[in-house]
This record gives structure tokens, sequence and C-alpha cells, in this order.
């Protein structure tokens, strides 16, 4: 995936609640360099001759790094993350997650040498979460432009100098390259024993309240699921039931024919011709048998009616019991999301905690930079932030409902 990119959290300058601070240490450091020394070194020659053509002042770039921060056709740096599996079957501690560790290590010592032009400043792979995952960020570089510095941030010339073509909105540089880097991390991981499956792909990204939504979903899901079962196993008892009563109705049947095929003959004495002693005996066996058997055949029918009474509420419930089943499939397709939605709140945590960050980065700035009667000001904005509520506040605790307020504004600052 390719996210927002927080130097601090990939750095542990601080901790968000999902990171196991014990196993920190076992994190792979690749490299965590100053990204404005970086630009110094990968932009001031090329800034130098840019301003040299320039004859006004007002043209000319003094800090480059400032001049793309303030910018919005670029982005400062990209930050794309890597990961094999899930918590399912590589998460952190288990034989599949150190397999998963191994490759990603060795697809993160090759990443430079594959992108000459995207220039890795800070790269690190974390064991303390739920799976091991790697971040890379990189300033993407294109050399030799005729338009802006000679050396200047663009990611799409620097993809295209390395070979990847855009061919339409679905199929953007970035996709291509990105496809390329897949097919590498898929050759390694075949290599640590990794079979590769296809998770279907294609799933819109959702946001918070969107995963709300879909765990609430697949809550129902999963009751409607257990009802479903229990239904079952009850429609499995009444089935049970009215097999038996078909067997001994059917028994009954046949006690009825072996009694019609006798067919005795009366003499002219008032005699019984044609039967035999064992016949009359069996006579006998058989009406026994016969009473129990109309005993029975009435209770049956008495049971059947209340089956056949019963019959629109189990049609219904068997109704019921397949549309469940029907659900149920869906419950199949949310579980397979639920590590990945777990992975996408992480995301949301941290990019909240950035934004925090940042603006006491923003506050540092206007403290050195703001008139003097502004600073008490300054001062319960920097309480503000350092409030635990702020920092630690949960993405799962909704914010209070609050009129918004209009920003404050000095100059070219907003706040």
């Amino acid at each position: 995936m390719i996210g927002p990119g927080s130097i601090s959290h990939n750095n542990r300058k601080f901790f968000a609640e999902n990171v196991d601070r014990s196993r920190t240490e076992q994190n792979v450091v690749f490299c965590n360099e100053d990204q404005r020394q970086v630009y110094h070194e990968l932009f001031d020659e090329a800034l130098a001759a840019y301003n040299t053509k320039k004859k006004k002042t007002r043209d000319k770039i003094t800090d480059y790094y400032e001049h793309i921060r303030r910018g919005k056709q670029e982005k400062l740096f990209h930050e794309a993350i890597f990961q094999i599996g899930n918590l399912a079957d590589c998460g952190c501690g288990s034989p599949g997650g150190e397999r998963a560790a191994a490759a990603l290590k060795e697809f993160a010592e090759s990443f430079q040498e594959r992108n000459p032009h995207l220039r890795v400043f800070n790269m690190v792979l974390h064991m303390d979460e739920a799976t091991p995952h790697l971040h890379v960020d990189y300033i993407p570089v294109a050399t030799e432009q005729s338009r802006g510095l000679p050396t200047r941030v663009s990611m799409k010339q620097a993809l295209k100098q390395q070979g990847f073509v855009g061919q339409g909105r679905k199929q953007t540089e970035w996709n291509a390259w990105m496809e390329r880097e897949k097919v590498v991390l898929k050759e390694i991981a075949q290599a640590y024993e990794f079979e590769i499956i296809s998770l279907g792909g294609g799933r819109p990204h959702m946001d918070l309240p969107q995963y709300r939504e879909a765990a609430q979903r697949l809550e129902a899901v999963q009751e409607q699921v257990t009802a479903a079962e229990q239904d079952i196993a009850e429609l499995e008892k009444q089935k049970k039931a009215l097999q038996g009563t078909v067997r001994r109705l059917q028994a009954a049947e046949k006690v009825r024919v072996d009694l019609e095929a006798i067919q005795p003959e009366k003499t002219l004495t008032g005699a019984v011709r044609g039967v035999t002693v064992e016949q009359v005996e069996d006579i006998k066996a058989a009406a026994i048998r016969g009473a129990a058997a109309e005993h029975d055949v009435r209770e049956l029918k008495k049971e059947n009616r209340q089956l056949h009474s019963q019959m629109p509420s189990i049609r219904e419930r068997l109704k019921e019991a397949e549309e469940r089943k029907k659900i149920e499939q869906e419950n199949k397709k949310l579980k397979s999301y639920v590590a990945v939605l777990e992975d996408e709140l992480v995301k949301e945590r941290n990019f909240i905690e950035k934004l925090v960050a940042g603006l006491s980065d923003a506050l540092d700035f206007l403290e050195k930079h703001l008139p003097e009667p502004l600073h008490p000001l300054l001062e319960k904005l920097q309480k503000l932030v350092n409030a635990p509520e702020v920092v630690m506040r949960g993405m799962d605790q909704p914010e209070p409902e609050q009129e918004p307020e209009r920003g404050h504004t000095w100059g070219d600052m907003n706040l």
C-alpha cells in the first residue's frame, strides 16, 4: 500500500497503541537519514544552477525543501508499505511471521539498487506490531529536466526514467512500478517456501466509519448464522421424527395386507374349511398386532396432523435458514477482511498522531516568528496540544459534537 508516511512513528519517536514496546528492539532499521540534509545533497547544485538563470530575486528559490513543502504539485517524500500474509498466517512470533520477516529483509536490501531514482532516506522493518511489515520512505529524483530545476522532485518523471510509462488513468507509472515490485517480492517469498494465492483484490479503501459499519455487519451476520444453525438442528430432529412416523405407518400397512390374504371357506355344517390350527394361531396373533397397529395409526395420525399444522412455520424457518446460509457466505468474506481492516484502523490512528506531531512543529515555528503579544495565545494552544485527551484519544472514541470554529490567520500562515 501507499501511505501518507510518518517518520516519527516509523522510528518510534512516539508509540501508537498497537505497538508492543517489549518487541521494539527486534525492529530492523536499514537507514535513517535527516530528510533536510538529504534534500541539500540531492538538489543544492541544481538549485544554484537554476537561480543563476533568474534575474529577479522573487523568481529565485532560497530553500528547495520549503519550496516543495509549501507547494501543491509534489510531496516532500513518499512511503510504500510491504507485507506478506496477514495476522492469521504471518503474525509476529509465528513460524510464518519469521519467514515473512526474512523475505522482507532481503527485499529491502535490494530496493535501492532496483530503484536508482527513488532516494531512500528512511527504511524500517517493524516487528513490534501484529505482523512484520516494511516501511520504505523515499524521495523521487528526476534528473536532466528541461523544466524547473535540472534535478528536481517528480514522481512521474523519476519512474519514467526507470522505464515505467503510464498507459492511462487505470495504469499509471506508479501502478506499473508497484506491479514490478510485487513480482520481485513474490519471487523472494517463494524462495522462502511461501505459496502465493490471490485474495481477490479490488477491495475499495475503507475509512474508519465504513470499517465500523462493516464490523457491526459482521457481528450481526455471526448472530444470524448461529440462530440458523440452531434452527437447522431443530429441523433435523423433526425430520427424524417424521421418518419414524413413516416407518411405523408402513409396518401397520403390512399387517393389514397380511390379514386380507387369509380367506377361509364356510362348509354346510358351519365348520371352517381350508384353515389349519397354525393359521388360526397366526390370525389371532395378527389380530392382536392389528389392534396394536390400529392404536398406533390413530396416534400417528394425531401426530401427523400436529406436524402438518406446523409445516407452514417449518417452511418459513427453512426459508429463513436458507437466507441465513447466504448471509454466511458474506460472513466468510468479511472474516477475510478483518485482518486487513485492523491495519486500516492502525493507519487512521497513525495519521491522527502525525497531525498532532505536525501541529507541535507548527507551534514551535510560530513561537519563533510571531510577535511577542501573540505568545500567550501560543502558550494556550501548546497546552491544548500537550493535553492527554488530545494526544491519546483513541480512534474508537467519538469526538464530542461542537459547532465549527473559524480559523485564525496571520499573513500566509493558517492555524
